[in-house]
């Protein structure tokens, strides 16, 4: 006999009819809205338009402020090693 048994949800099949199963039910996973499209839908419905430009606003913030940080370094470390500005160690006081 060929048939082998089916995993949780699938029939016991042969293995040619559970590659053609398998084969539709990737071609109807990969037609339906992936995750993301159907989360970026739910959002656009529960979220206004001027609400949804805030937080990219907010978002383009903190990326600018991490770009600050890591410009803020680079200088440090450009003017340690052209021979100015700190020597040796540099101290952060954390609260």
């Amino acid at each position: 006999m060929n048939a082998r048994r089916g995993s949780a949800g699938m029939p016991d099949v042969s293995g040619g009819d559970r590659l053609a199963e398998l084969e539709a039910r990737l071609e109807r996973l990969e037609s339906s809205p992936g995750l993301r499209e159907r989360g970026r839908r739910l959002v656009d419905r529960v979220m206004p338009p001027e609400a949804a430009k805030h937080f990219r606003n907010a978002g383009r913030e903190e990326l600018l402020g991490l770009r600050a940080i890591v410009d803020y370094w680079l200088r440090w470390i450009d003017d340690r090693e052209a021979g100015g500005g700190d020597k040796g160690r540099r101290s952060i006081e954390v609260e």
